[in-house]
Parts: C-alpha cells; structure tokens; sequence
C-alpha cells in the first residue's frame, strides 16, 4: 500500500502511564501539522494531569467511559462526546468505567 493508507498499525504499551496503550497512525514525519492515534485505557487505569506546551489535542470517544480533566475539574465522557486540550492547558484521562475506554487522539501540530 502508498504512504496514504496504514494498515499495520499496532497498539503498544504507552512509555510512561501503565494500563494506557496507544496506536499511532499518522506522526510528525507523514506531516507536521497534525498527528493521530488511538488511545486504549484499560478499567481503573488513567492518563495524569499533564500540559502539551506546544500542540491542542482533540480528541473522540469511540467507546467507553470515563472523566476528562478540563483544566481544573474532572468531566464525565461517554461514547460519542469529542472535546480538546488547547495548548498550554492541564489535562487527563481516567477510565471510570468496567470496559476499555477508547479514543481517537490528534494532535495540532505534531507532536509524536
């Protein structure tokens, strides 16, 4: 297959928070504006509060549920609900719930 599509992408163990996996797709060399990837976080595991100082996260809830630090308070997130971490902004994840919370992540610009 082209560059275009990816097909062998695979989910790994993510290098800092346990129970968390990722599956990147598209990273800064397929283009430095923006890249996408998978996230995977396994019932009573979380992403802590951290700051991306150079890049805004979007992200999608494609199954699962959970709660999103916005800043300062923890959010509920279900299946379907899609929100971002601007630049500069604390944030996490936590799985709240008794199945694989799962979320497609981009990144703008790059990061990964």
């Amino acid at each position: 297959m082209s560059g275009n599509f990816k097909v062998d992408a695979a989910f790994s163990k993510h290098a800092t928070y346990e129970g968390v996996y990722i599956k990147l797709f598209f990273g800064k060399e397929d283009n430095d504006r923006l890249n996408n990837l998978e996230v995977y976080i396994v019932p009573g595991f979380q992403i802590a509060p951290h700051i991306h100082e150079n890049s805004t996260e979007f992200f999608y809830v494609v199954s699962g549920q959970g709660e999103f630090l916005d800043d300062t308070e923890w959010k509920a997130i279900k299946k379907g609900d899609a929100f971002k971490a601007p630049q500069g902004m604390t944030h996490g994840l936590k799985n709240t719930g008794s199945e694989a919370l799962l979320l497609f992540s981009t990144f703008s610009p790059a990061n990964r």
